[in-house]
């Protein structure tokens, strides 16, 4: 018999989108319709999150209230969360079950159950392991998204390639020796009659975001999204026969590699420590390949973390109700 699913479930979130797109993800790979409690997480929390599994002290200084009636679940992603997430697990007496995504970088037994990415070190029987970050692609209809966008991709021609360009990191700064030669592969793409389907994010640094809008002003081959009207990236990756993805975002590659298609991974930086990990574990396992300005359709099995992730916290919360 399958474990019942949760009735009510809170995201805890303190907006930023990338965090609380994952902690949605695990939702609706649950089956739940979540309510989303944005917050300000308390500043105590942020440098100390142990501190939340104190009843005494208040999880947020902000937002969304928490307080009763508590959920069955709730889920946090990212450390700035952590310490409420463990707040409503004491407040609530431990009757919502705490899960939390990514490592807090604390004692794992403080939660009911971790969920983290294979590249971060920490362990244990309440630890969740995925090859990457969660998405919800699975639940996204990228057929339809792609007609949606239809009349902005229908002039490029094909094989069409999604090219999604991040930039630096909290340690390191994108190299523009990197960044030059990624924007050539790119004109290679193009002589080789691909169309570009091109999306930047606040990340890319100014110097490339010229050169990529300079690109699409320059080849009718060649379109960027540029940042106005609805985000058309979901039609852009229905519509793609292969995917550019640059090494910078653990986020970015996962998404990609859970879209079946074939993926293809640029540097503009060198990644180190754990995103060159993960990157490495990709290529070993055969869902990417280095992009050297060719692309072609190749075939693996397609990440689907949010859905693994969400059959073994089932199993975690039917293991604490007997």
């Amino acid at each position: 018999m399958s474990p019942p699913e949760p009735s009510s479930v809170w995201v805890v979130s303190d907006g930023t989108r990338g965090m609380e797109v994952q902690s949605l993800a695990l939702a609706r790979a649950l089956g739940a319709d979540p309510v989303v409690k944005r917050i300000r997480p308390a500043p105590w929390l942020r440098v100390f999150p142990s501190l939340g599994a104190w009843s005494a002290v208040p999880p947020a200084v902000g937002g969304d209230p928490l307080s009763p009636p508590w959920p069955d679940l709730v889920i946090g992603c990212g450390r700035r969360t952590a310490g409420a997430v463990l707040a409503v697990r004491a407040r609530s007496r431990g009757c919502s079950f705490a899960a939390q995504i990514q490592d807090p970088r604390i004692d794992p037994g403080l939660f009911d159950a971790l969920v983290v990415p294979e590249h971060d070190p920490v362990r244990g029987d309440n630890v969740i392991l995925t090859t990457g970050s969660l998405n919800a692609l699975a639940f996204t209809d990228l057929k339809a998204e792609a007609k949606r966008f239809a009349p902005l991709i229908r002039s490029l021609p094909g094989p069409r390639v999604l090219v999604a360009v991040g930039g630096p990191t909290r340690k390191q700064q994108v190299d523009p020796a990197l960044a030059d030669r990624f924007v050539g592969h790119l004109e290679q793409l193009i002589d080789s009659g691909c169309g570009l389907m091109m999306t930047a994010s606040r990340r890319t640094p100014e110097r490339l975001a010229r050169a990529l809008t300079a690109l699409a002003d320059a080849e009718p081959a060649a379109l960027l999204w540029d940042g106005t009207g609805e985000n058309p990236y979901f039609g852009f990756l229905g519509a793609a026969d292969a995917i550019v993805v640059t090494s910078d975002s653990v986020n970015m590659t996962s998404e990609a590699c859970s879209s079946g298609k074939g993926v293809y991974v640029a540097d503009l930086l060198t990644p180190s420590g754990r995103i060159a990990t993960f990157q490495k574990t990709l290529r070993e396992r055969g869902l990417t390949r280095p992009f050297a300005g060719h692309v072609e359709p190749f075939l693996y099995e397609p990440l689907r973390d949010a859905e693994k992730a969400a059959e073994a916290l089932r199993g975690l919360m039917a293991r604490r109700q007997r």
